[in-house]
């Protein structure tokens, strides 16, 4: 591709604490940046995998759009449109992309998640260096809105 502005919905996580972690702690450290219901989530050693239900996706994806459009507005980018009708539903359908999350841990270290997300669409060439806080900006507004759409709690933007 290039360096293209994308907004998309992670498919898949796996996230690496220094120490071994209970479910219980994982979600309270995860749950700063994705809701993970929406997962179906595996532990091994200090290393917990998530992978997005399929049909949270394929009941949720519509919906997600038309609030898209909203958000954007009539000026918005046809891409939006065009990644809605040429993938519809099914997530496997889509083009992916990976990038990283981070969050803090109780002991004040920080703990990467690498996830891999469904673009929902591209837009416009950019220019940048460094791109490390939009992206939290992103996923963060999403998961903590009143957006009424599972979704929102697993969105991520990124330079691809």
């Amino acid at each position: 591709m290039g360096t293209y502005y994308s907004l998309g919905i992670i498919s898949e996580f796996v996230a690496e604490s220094e120490k071994t972690l209970t479910q219980a702690e994982w979600e309270q450290l995860l749950t700063k940046r994705l809701d993970l219901s929406l997962f179906q989530l595996t532990i091994h050693g200090n290393k917990i995998y998530g992978s997005l239900y399929p049909e949270i996706f394929k009941e949720n994806i519509k919906d997600f759009y038309q609030i898209l459009k909203e958000i954007a507005g009539p000026n918005r980018s046809e891409n939006i449109d065009y990644y809605e009708k040429k993938f519809g539903s099914n997530l496997d359908d889509y083009h992916y992309s990976e990038t990283v999350l981070f969050v803090e841990g109780s002991d004040g270290s920080l703990i990467k998640i690498g996830v891999r997300f469904a673009l929902l669409f591209v837009e416009g060439k950019v220019s940048v260096e460094i791109f490390n806080t939009e992206p939290h900006l992103i996923n963060w507004l999403f998961r903590n809105s009143k957006i009424a759409n599972k979704l929102a709690g697993c969105v991520i933007s990124e330079i691809v």
